[in-house]
């Protein structure tokens, strides 16, 4: 309010028309006497008001009363804007209001209308400009685009697609186009479409924010072509020329000029049947020629030179631009060899699609690309190098496209209610084929298909989830193919989405018959992730067991945060299946997004130990030659990378409590004549699984405005916990919200002078029990505020805080405080300051000690019914904040299982906070706590027993016999070795029953393509 005039009404309202331009209509009372028709109004963004004052045009002027519109262009979009009534010639104004920060804006519409760029039976390239603000309407900036794809007004497809130029900005899936010009053509292939259908499409446009998606533009209407079967002429049709014998007037009984044409038509002939014969002879020479069969990596590329005429002009893989197919994009510094092409030899006979035997046919001559496998001594360096950067992003978008090969059997109408999704069939050549039963010949379809390994055809079956009408064709299956474990990984419900149907009895010693197979559970327990269920199969008389591992902690529309349960999932499931040679069933709702990754997991890790190779694209580019979309998202495909790369450098490092001290004792002993201790090569693989995270998920952080913020600029909360404050101008604060597997924390640094006022915003907020302070004030007097009064209240912004009580023990000082806002909300939390931590050189244990304590009383005093309850600060919120909460999240480990996992414990933490336990001294600092915990709890330590004597489960290798360089926690520097110099030696040997076991936990999923039945 200025003091020139008193309003007694001062409202506005904001109207969006035209892009980034808002229309403020300002109605104000003034009090009784004022005369309003000499003031001014103006309104800017902020405080700078450039803006020139406006004599106001009142078209309706009531007694005191004015309206008046004032149309102002946004400089920003997320900062408020002010709105001023007064005169340009007086020092302050007399009414002014702030409208709040732009929270809406007007949907972009795209008014373009898509092209129809090619097409075929199953498929049809779709193309469109990009949003124009020129010519369409709305609000950008446009990070994405929807194409809806409608069959007699019902949806069959959505998909975001988004141009190669936006994917730095955001996390949506990419869309190739035929150049980096953003001015240029979006295209997307749509896929697993029905022959001879019309279809409608439709383009959206995506602006930023959430619900950002416009209207849907006008149609474009198209048909797929039909598929005309082919004949041939037989006997009975062929027509023969009339003969005019010499009875009826003719010429000699010759024939007239069609004969003449016969005999050119069967010279033709002739010379055609020459030519085949000689191609299939020339094809089948080279192929019995051992100087042209590739080498051991040549197995998976596919073969080339073949053409399927059904499919014919569709050579669009769905990746490349359809005007030059042949484009090639900036890939890694990885070197790529020549594409070896095997030569196709078709079938004389007539072909045979549910064949697993040779090449299917597909719809392009394309060859697919390939990558060089990569040495593992050089595969750490290589995926910390490229986690961040676009490389798996453009890899995984150099795989092959779906539908490449027929799916007739999948198609056929009979078989249409067994596939739970419209476009996710298998392809004839490699589906598994049931035996046929009743002489029904359609018996034999179930939605699955043969998966191969590096040396195994038939290593695995990648299976949908049943559907009602397939329960009984999946037990087929599993009995024909003589399987003995199941990998299921996917809820069988997710959200309002069923995603299985539940094939298995509830409870044990409960039956259930599917066809002519009773099953009965047998047993139920525990495993990583999950539950295992054991299962009697009855056919006859004959009787087998089967072994299902259902995996249950795969978030929706996403990948597992934590790989290691993932990975201790799957080798649990490979102890069980062992060496069998039949194939191992792996299936989620699809069975190719979830099931290729975890295939893939398996079979590149295994052909890794065996070979020294790492060859991720490869082996997902043969799988996808298998079955369509295995690995069916990019950020499936990225974690595959990130999931092999732990795998290679892990061991078990899971430690039973009695042998603990043990354990520490040997990490501390050097390997060879390095000098390096096996606690650092720990730490060191720690760091090289995880690195920090791209600037774009901390970018908050990041701002002008929040920089200041921070007392140290590489230390910053992720995007997706951070701590939100409760304002909508200043919401950052460096702190975030932490999920262990037991314990809940808000972690943050000490408080700046400037951001103590932030510090206990959020501690009303989030009304945490306890506060831990790690720090002394004295570390750096400059940057630490005190943020609590020694006596009595202190006033910090809006927040009075008030000291109940003092009181000190050793080395911990605790106080009662109370925090007020505004007098009507306030808390009352406990503050526990830590003065003994152990300074470089001092008496570790003391310092354990001490923090055992600390660690006793904040648990006392803690909220456990409420999440982040403990707030934990130092100078950083990671170092010391991270050695803290590790040991609490340990000590929860030891009090469930008489096990303790201190490496995965930090990697789990260090997955919600960077640089969480940020040295290698803190690191070993947490295993000094955990030791004098054990022994101030008096558990029983003993030696380990002798490798000949080894009793528990979870000791898979002694270490400690081995050459210093086949330590598996080796990472070895590819600039400081050569490719062989990484030796991994975590060969999984542990008995999964040995292991204490997890409690079953609630089930969770990933999105999977368009549903079509469930």
């Amino acid at each position: 309010m200025g003091d020139q005039c008193q309003t007694d009404r001062f409202e506005t309202s904001l109207e969006k028309t035209n892009p980034g331009v808002a229309i403020f209509s300002c109605s104000f009372t003034a009090s009784s006497g004022q005369n309003l028709l000499s003031d001014y109004v103006k309104a800017d963004v902020g405080t700078s008001f450039t803006e020139p004052w406006i004599t106001h045009v009142s078209s309706n002027t009531s007694g005191t009363t004015i309206n008046n519109s004032y149309i102002h262009k946004y400089m920003g979009p997320e900062e408020p804007i002010y709105c001023f009534v007064g005169a340009p010639d007086s020092s302050s104004e007399f009414a002014f209001v702030r409208l709040p920060p732009r929270d809406f804006f007007v949907l972009p519409s795209y008014n373009g209308v898509p092209e129809l760029l090619e097409s075929g039976s199953y498929h049809a390239v779709i193309g469109w400009r990009q949003w124009d603000p020129s010519s369409d309407t709305g609000d950008g900036p446009i990070v994405g685009y929807k194409i809806y794809v409608r069959s007699d007004n019902i949806i069959v497809l959505t998909k975001e697609v988004q141009p190669s130029s936006m994917v730095n900005n955001t996390d949506r899936s990419v869309s190739k186009r035929s150049a980096e010009n953003a001015t240029e053509m979006v295209m997307y292939n749509v896929s697993g479409l029905e022959a001879g259908s019309t279809y409608s499409v439709h383009i959206a446009a995506i602006r930023d924010g959430i619900n950002g998606e416009g209207a849907q533009g006008a149609a474009l209407t198209f048909t797929t072509e039909k598929i005309v079967p082919t004949t041939t002429p037989s006997s009975s049709t062929v027509s023969t020329p009339m003969m005019i014998g010499p009875d009826e007037g003719g010429l000699g009984g010759a024939p007239i000029a069609p004969a003449a044409g016969g005999a050119v038509g069967a010279i033709l002939l002739i010379l055609i049947i020459i030519i085949v014969v000689i191609i299939v002879f020339k094809r089948r020479r080279n192929d019995s020629n051992p100087s042209k069969k590739g080498n051991v990596e040549d197995q998976y590329q596919a073969p080339a030179g073949f053409h399927d005429t059904s499919l014919e002009g569709n050579d669009y893989s769905g990746h490349d631009s359809v005007s030059n197919p042949d484009q090639t994009h900036s890939r890694s510094t990885r070197p790529k060899p020549a594409v070896v092409v095997k030569p196709f030899v078709r079938a004389t006979k007539s072909l045979d699609l549910d064949s697993t035997d040779g090449s299917p046919e597909r719809s392009s001559n394309k060859p697919f690309a390939t990558r060089q496998p990569i040495p593992m001594a050089q595969f750490p360096a290589f995926v910390n190098k490229n986690r961040h950067t676009a490389l798996f992003s453009q890899e995984f978008h150099d795989l092959p496209g779906p539908d490449i090969y027929p799916q007739t059997v999948a198609r056929e109408k009979i078989n249409f209610t067994k596939n739970r999704y419209k476009n996710i069939l298998p392809y004839d050549s490699a589906r598994v084929k049931l035996q046929v039963i009743d002489n029904d010949p359609h018996s034999d379809y179930f939605n699955a298909s043969y998966i191969p390994s590096f040396d195994n055809d038939k290593a695995y079956i990648a299976s949908q989830g049943p559907n009602n009408a397939s329960m009984d064709d999946f037990w087929r299956m599993v009995w024909q193919e003589n399987v003995t474990t199941i990998a299921m990984v996917t809820k069988l419900q997710e959200g309002d989405k069923i995603k299985c149907r539940q094939y298995w009895p509830n409870e044990e010693g409960d039956s259930v018959v599917f066809g002519n197979i009773k099953l009965e559970l047998v047993s139920l327990e525990a495993c990583t992730g999950g539950v295992k269920r054991k299962m009697g199969m009855r056919k006859g008389d004959d009787y087998r067991t089967v072994t299902q591992f259902h995996f249950t902690e795969w978030p929706d529309k996403g990948v597992p945060k934590h790989t290691s349960s993932l990975l201790q999932f799957i080798k649990e499931v490979r102890a069980d299946h062992g060496q069998n040679t039949h194939p191992l069933i792996i299936h989620c709702s699809a069975g190719v997004g979830r099931t290729g990754v975890v295939i893939s997991i398996d079979s590149v890790v295994a052909h890794a130990k065996r070979t020294r190779m790492v060859d991720v694209f490869n082996f997902v580019t043969n799988i996808r030659q298998k079955r369509p979309y295995m690995v069916q998202t990019q950020e499936q495909y990225a974690f595959i990378y990130g999931a092999v790369l732990e795998d290679l450098l892990w061991r078990n490092t899971l430690i039973p409590v009695i042998h603990f001290t043990d354990h520490l004792q040997d990490l501390h002993t050097s390997v060879g004549g390095s000098g390096r201790s096996k606690m650092t090569k720990e730490f060191e693989t720690l760091k090289s699984l995880c690195p920090d995270p791209p600037p774009s998920r901390t970018r908050s952080g990041r701002t002008p405005d929040n920089q200041p913020k921070n007392r140290y600029g590489n230390n910053l909360p992720l995007q997706r916990n951070r701590v939100i404050l409760d304002s909508p101008d200043q919401d950052y604060i460096n702190a975030s919200q932490m999920k262990g597997v037991h314990c809940t924390f808000v972690t943050t640094q000490m408080p700046l002078p400037t951001t103590v006022s932030d510090f206990w915003s959020m501690v009303v907020n989030s009304k945490p029990s306890t506060i831990a302070m790690l720090n002394d004030k004295s570390q750096n007097d400059k940057s630490c505020a005190q943020y609590w009064p020694d006596a009595d209240s202190a006033q910090f912004g809006s927040y009075s805080v008030a000291t109940l009580s003092t009181s000190s023990d050793g080395d911990v000082t605790t106080r009662q405080m109370k925090v007020t806002r505004n007098s009507n909300a306030s808390h009352t939390v406990t503050q526990y300051q830590f003065h003994g931590w152990p300074k470089h050189g001092s008496d570790q244990q003391l310092g354990a000690r001490s923090l055992i304590k600390l660690i006793r009383a904040v648990k006392s005093s803690t909220n456990n019914k409420k999440e982040f309850s403990i707030l934990v600060h130092c100078l950083s919120g990671a170092g010391r904040t991270g050695v803290f909460c590790t040991a609490m999240e340990c000590i929860a480990q030891i009090a469930e299982g008489n096990s303790v996992d201190i490496f995965q414990t930090v990697k789990i933490l260090r997955a919600d906070r960077m640089q969480f336990v940020q040295t290698e001294e803190e690191y070993a600092f947490v295993y000094d706590v955990i030791r004098e915990y054990l022994h101030t709890e008096n558990y029983e330590q003993l030696p380990y027993p002798k490798p000949e004597d080894h009793t528990y489960g979870n000791v898979e290798i002694d270490y400690r016999t081995l050459d210093p360089e086949e330590n598996p926690y080796e990472v070895t520097d590819p600039q400081e070795a050569g490719a062989a110099a990484l030796v991994y030696g975590n060969v999984e040997t542990e008995r999964s029953q040995d292991r204490p076991k997890p409690k079953p936990q609630q089930q969770c999923s990933i999105y999977e393509n368009f549903e079509f039945e469930s």
